[in-house]
C-alpha cells in the first residue's frame, strides 16, 4: 500500500509540475483551474494517508517488533531463557535458542571476516584436491571467511575434498583432512585462508557444523545423530535430505534457509534480512524466527512449531 501512494504521489507531483509549466507558457482556462486545485486537494489527502499508514506502521513495529528483536540479539535472554529452570527445552545444544545469535553469528562472525580483507586482497588462489581413503572420524566441522561450501554424503568409508587455497606464493600451501575438519599448513609460515570448497563424506556422522561468511552453504544427504549447526552471513543456506535425531540449527544473516526432504527430531531456523521455505519435511518440533522474511512450511510436517516474523509472511 505505502507503496503505491508513493507511485501516485510523484505521478501527483509530475503533473501539477506540468501544468505550472503551462501555466508559464500561457493563461489557464477556468476548468484547468478547478481540476488543478482538486488535483491538490487529493495530493494532500494522499500525503496525509501516507503519514498516517507510516505512523501506524512504526507504531506496531514498536509494539511487536522490538520485543521480538531483542529476543533475537539476546537481550532479554531469548525464547528459551523464559522456560522454567527445570524445564528442558528442544536440546542442551540448541537451549541457547534465538539468544545471543545476533552476538554469535554476525560479530563472531564478521570480526573474523573483517580482520582478514586485507589478507585477502593480497593472496592469490589456487584448488587443490585432497582425499582420504577411510575417514576416521565421527564428525565434520568447516569454517571459510570467503566463499562457497558444498558438503554432501556418500556411502563409501573414505572422505575426498576440492578446496581453494588462497596464499602468498603458489605452492606454498597444504590442504588435509585431520581431527574432523579441512586445516590448511604454509611451508613458510606465511597467512593461508580457504575459500570455496567441495566435500564428500560419509554420510553417517555423529555431527556436522559448516559456517560461511560471503558465500553460500549447500548441505546434501547426511544422517546426523547429536547437534548439528549450519551458519551463513551473506549468502543462501541449503539443506537437502538430512536426517538428525537430535537438534539442528540454520541460521542466516542476509540469506534464504530453503530445506528439503528431510527429517529432525528438533529444528531451529532463524534468518535476518531472508526467507525460510520448508518443504517435503518432517519434524517433532521446529522453531522458525524472521525479521524481513517471509516463512513457508505449508508442505511440511510440523508437529509443534514456535512461528514468529517481522516484516514478513507466514504460509502454514
Amino acid at each position: 500500500m505505502i507503496k503505491k501512494l508513493i507511485e501516485v504521489t510523484i505521478l501527483s507531483i509530475l503533473v501539477v509540475g506540468l501544468v505550472y509549466l503551462l501555466n508559464q507558457l500561457g493563461p489557464l482556462g477556468a476548468d484547468a483551474r478547478v481540476a488543478l486545485k482538486y488535483l491538490w486537494l487529493g495530493l494532500l489527502g494522499l500525503a496525509a494517508l501516507g503519514i498516517v499508514s507510516v505512523t501506524l506502521i512504526a507504531l506496531a513495529a514498536i509494539i511487536l517488533g522490538i520485543p521480538f528483536i531483542k529476543s533475537m540479539s539476546g537481550a532479554d535472554g531469548g525464547f528459551w531463557s523464559r522456560r522454567g529452570r527445570g524445564e528442558r527445552s528442544h536440546g542442551d545444544e540448541v537451549k541457547a535458542g534465538i539468544g545471543g545469535f545476533v552476538g554469535e553469528t554476525v560479530g563472531g562472525a564478521l570480526k573474523g571476516a573483517f580482520g582478514s580483507i586485507k589478507d585477502i586482497k593480497n593472496l592469490s588462489s589456487r584448488e587443490v584436491g585432497i582425499s582420504v581413503e577411510k575417514y576416521g572420524w565421527d564428525r565434520f566441522k568447516i569454517k571459510t571467511l570467503n566463499g562457497d561450501l558444498e558438503v554432501s554424503g556418500h556411502d563409501e568409508p573414505g572422505a575426498k575434498a576440492f578446496v581453494e587455497v588462497l596464499e602468498k606464493e603458489e605452492g606454498d600451501a597444504e590442504a588435509f583432512f585431520e581431527d574432523g575438519e579441512i586445516k590448511l599448513k604454509s611451508k613458510s609460515g606465511a597467512r593461508t585462508l580457504m575459500g570455496d570448497a567441495r566435500i564428500s563424506l560419509p554420510k553417517k556422522l555423529s555431527s556436522i557444523n559448516v559456517e560461511s561468511v560471503n558465500g553460500d552453504i549447500k548441505v546434501t544427504d547426511f544422517a546426523t545423530e547429536n547437534a548439528s549447526a549450519f551458519k551463513g552471513v551473506n549468502g543462501d543456506l541449503s539443506v537437502e535430505r538430512f536426517s538428525n535425531t537430535g537438534e539442528v540449527s540454520v541460521k542466516t544473516v542476509s540469506g534464504d534457509v530453503t530445506i528439503t526432504e528431510s527429517r529432525f527430531n528438533s529444528l531451529l531456523s532463524q534468518s535476518i534480512s531472508g526467507d525460510i521455505v520448508i518443504k517435503d519435511t518432517a519434524a517433532e518440533s521446529a522453531v522458525l524466527k524472521t525479521v524481513s522474511g517471509d516463512i513457508d512450511y505449508a508442505e511440511s510436517d510440523i508437529k509443534n512449531p514456535v512461528v514468529k516474523t517481522v516484516s514478513g509472511s507466514v504460509k502454514k
